[in-house]
C-alpha cells in the first residue's frame, strides 16, 4: 500500500511539473533503479527541448535510487522512440555543451513499449479557431488568387491511437470563386475541376477523417485512413512505413481507394466520372491510387523524397524532392513528378512541379509551437501528377523523434 502511495504522489508530481513545462505526461513507469515516462509534447518543435525539459523534470520528481531514464515521446498514441540517458550524466554536465549529454545518450525502437494504461483519461476533445489562406497563381488571366477566412478544427480522440478529427472552412473575403478559364486537359479532371469546388463551396469541409494509428512490428508504423480526405476526394487510405530509430533511410507505401466528393464541400458524392466542358468527353478516374517511397536524410538539414506509383487520374510515374530544413524549423524545397503522360496530354507546363516553404508559428511569436503553416507553389495545378493529399502521413511524424532529427536539435536540450 505504501508502494502504491509513493507511485500515486510520484505521478501527480510528474503530471503537476511537466504541465508546467508545458508537456504531458501520458504515463510512468518506476522500477528499483529505472523509470520510463510516456510523453506527449504539444508545444516544442525541437525535439530535443521536449526531451530535455521532461529529464530535468525526472530528475527533479524521482527518488535518488533511480539512476535510468527513458522517455518514451508519443504521436497519435504509438511510441516513437525511446530515448535512454543516466541520470548521474544529466547531472554532471549540466553546464556542459548539449553535444556532451548527447554522446551519452541512446535512440532506440519503442516498440513494445506501449503503456497497458494511459494516466490520460478518454475520449479526449480538443478545437481551434484560427484564420486561413488560400491562393492559386501563375493564371495568364489573374496571376494571383487568394481567398482569407476563418477556419475551425477539430479532434476527438476516442482511444489512444484512434482520432476522429475534421476541419471546417468559410471564406470571409477572396476571389478564387472568380477562376473561369477552361483547363484543355486530356486527362480525368482530377484537379482542373478545382475552380467548381472553389466556386460552390462555402462554407466547405476540408477533412473529416477516423484515424488508427499502429505498431504492427518491430521498426513499423502503421495509418488508416477513412472518410472525406481531402477538399476534392473521400474515401480509405492505407499506410505502412519502414523507419529504424538510428537510421537515415526509411520505406513506406501506401494504397487509397476514392471517391470524388461533391462540388459543395459538404458530404456529397459524386461518380468517378468527369466530363470535358469543351469536348463534353467523359474520362472515368480510377479507383485505386498508391505509391512505395523512399526517404533518406543526408545531414545538414537535407531530405530527400522518392514516390513512385500510380497517381489519381491513372498515370504512373514518380516524385523526386528534395527539401533543406533549418535550425529556426523553416524549411524549402522543390519537387518534380514525371509520370507516362505526355506534354500534349499533361497540357500548359508539360510536368508538375513546385516549391514547398514551411514557417513555424513560433517565427512570428515569442512562445514555442509546433504549428506549421506549409505553402507550395507552383504553376497551374494540372492533372496529370497529381496526388491524393493526405495530412497525416507517417514519416514526418515519426522522423521527428528519430535520428537524425533528434540530434541536429540536441543544441536546444538544455533550454
Amino acid at each position: 500500500a505504501d508502494l502504491e502511495a509513493t507511485e500515486r504522489s510520484i505521478e501527480q508530481r510528474m503530471t503537476t511539473n511537466l504541465s508546467r513545462e508545458k508537456l504531458e505526461l501520458v504515463n510512468v513507469e518506476l522500477r528499483p533503479r529505472s523509470a520510463t515516462v510516456w510523453l506527449r509534447n504539444p508545444t516544442y518543435g525541437a525535439p530535443a527541448q521536449a526531451i530535455g525539459r521532461t529529464a530535468r523534470v525526472m530528475s527533479r520528481t524521482l527518488p535518488d535510487s533511480v539512476e535510468e531514464f527513458i522517455i518514451v515521446p508519443t504521436e497519435n498514441g504509438i511510441p516513437m522512440s525511446a530515448v535512454t540517458m543516466k541520470r548521474s550524466d544529466l547531472e554532471a554536465l549540466e553546464n556542459d555543451a548539449a553535444v556532451e549529454m548527447l554522446a551519452r545518450t541512446s535512440i532506440t525502437d519503442a516498440y513494445g513499449r506501449g503503456t497497458p494504461e494511459d494516466l490520460v483519461t478518454f475520449p479526449r476533445f480538443n478545437w481551434v479557431v484560427a484564420p486561413y489562406f488560400d491562393y492559386s497563381g501563375f493564371d495568364p488571366d489573374m496571376p494571383l488568387r487568394i481567398d482569407v477566412g476563418a477556419r475551425v478544427a477539430a479532434s476527438y480522440e476516442i482511444r489512444r491511437n484512434v482520432v476522429l478529427s475534421g476541419e471546417l472552412r468559410k471564406r470571409v473575403i477572396g476571389n478564387l470563386d472568380e477562376i473561369s478559364r477552361e483547363s484543355e486537359s486530356l486527362l480525368p479532371r482530377v484537379r482542373t475541376d478545382y475552380r467548381l469546388y472553389a466556386d460552390e463551396g462555402d462554407p466547405f469541409i476540408r477533412y473529416l477523417t477516423l484515424e488508427l494509428y499502429g505498431r504492427p512490428a518491430p521498426e513499423l508504423y502503421s495509418r488508416v485512413s477513412v472518410g472525406y480526405l481531402e477538399r476534392m476526394y473521400a474515401g480509405v487510405s492505407g499506410e505502412v512505413l519502414w523507419k529504424p530509430a538510428d537510421s537515415r533511410l526509411a520505406f513506406g507505401a501506401e494504397l487509397n481507394y476514392v471517391r470524388r466528393r461533391a462540388y459543395d464541400g459538404l458530404f456529397g458524392l459524386e461518380e468517378n466520372v468527369t466530363v470535358d466542358p469543351v469536348s463534353g468527353i467523359e474520362r472515368e478516374i480510377p479507383d485505386v491510387n498508391g505509391h512505395v517511397s523512399g526517404y533518406y536524410a543526408f545531414g545538414n538539414g537535407f531530405h530527400g523524397q522518392v514516390d513512385v506509383g500510380r497517381y489519381l487520374a491513372g498515370d504512373y510515374g514518380a516524385t523526386f524532392t528534395l527539401t533543406r530544413e533549418f535550425a529556426n524549423g523553416w524549411s524549402v524545397g522543390a519537387f518534380a513528378t514525371f509520370t507516362d503522360v505526355t506534354e500534349e496530354e499533361f497540357g500548359e507546363g508539360s510536368f508538375d512541379k513546385g516549391i514547398m516553404l514551411t514557417i513555424p508559428l513560433s517565427a512570428g511569436t515569442s512562445r514555442p509551437s509546433r504549428t506549421l503553416s506549409r505553402q507550395t507553389i507552383r504553376s497551374l495545378q494540372r492533372d496529370g501528377g497529381a496526388r491524393l493529399d493526405v495530412s497525416s502521413r507517417l514519416y514526418d511524424q515519426v522522423r521527428t523523434w528519430h535520428e537524425p532529427d533528434v540530434s541536429n536539435t540536441w543544441g536546444r536540450f538544455w533550454r
